[in-house]
């Protein structure tokens, strides 16, 4: 009967057999011979050299996530994406998750932004980080909201332009929308 396997130091394979599976000399040289695998399986281990377990320092300067991907979104930004009148969101991975709209959906472009006219043909981007511009249409231009993003500082809302040619959708931040007619740009004053 087959007892075990010895590995030497030189890992060579020898076996061990009994012939008297009774013979109380055969059970103490089975714990002995236990004993002595465990001994050359750590001897064997460890003769396979030192492994270097030391951790290399973090880098002592870290952009915090917050500039990365502003620092990010600012450099794929499309040159013909106008920057906003007001404040936008800091970090852009703190902003919410889209949310179908609840509303009947009717809203209007409004150009208009603290009593001035700041953009008499508004814009409509491709997400709240406004990389691209994917529509446009001019100041009181009915449009149907779609979704809803509720951000820390800016809220977007999607929208689609009613019977205008694709690409008619497009994200736009909430100081630009109005769900109350807007005055007509030829009515304004000092127009």
């Amino acid at each position: 009967m087959l007892y075990g396997i010895v590995i030497s130091q030189s890992c060579k394979f020898y076996f061990i057999e009994s012939r008297n599976k009774n013979d109380m000399l055969g059970k103490k040289r089975l714990i002995i011979f236990c004993a002595f695998v465990c001994f050359c399986l750590q001897a064997c281990a460890s003769a396979g050299g030192e492994v270097d377990t030391a951790v290399s320092p973090e880098p002592t300067i870290q952009l915090s996530a917050q500039a990365t991907s502003s620092a990010w979104i600012e450099a794929n930004r499309d040159p013909n994406v106008p920057p906003l009148p007001f404040p936008d969101n800091p970090d852009p991975n703190q902003c919410g998750i889209p949310t179908q709209w609840g509303g009947d959906g009717n809203a209007w472009l409004n150009g208009i932004y603290e009593g001035e006219l700041i953009q008499p043909t508004l814009f409509l981007y491709d997400s709240h980080s406004r990389l691209s511009i994917t529509a446009e249409a001019p100041h009181g231009t009915p449009v149907t909201v779609i979704l809803y993003q509720q951000n820390p500082v800016l809220d977007y809302y999607l929208v689609k332009i009613e019977g205008a040619p694709k690409p008619n959708e497009g994200w736009i931040p909430g100081p630009l929308l109005s769900f109350n007619p807007v005055t007509a740009l030829e009515d304004l004053p000092n127009n």
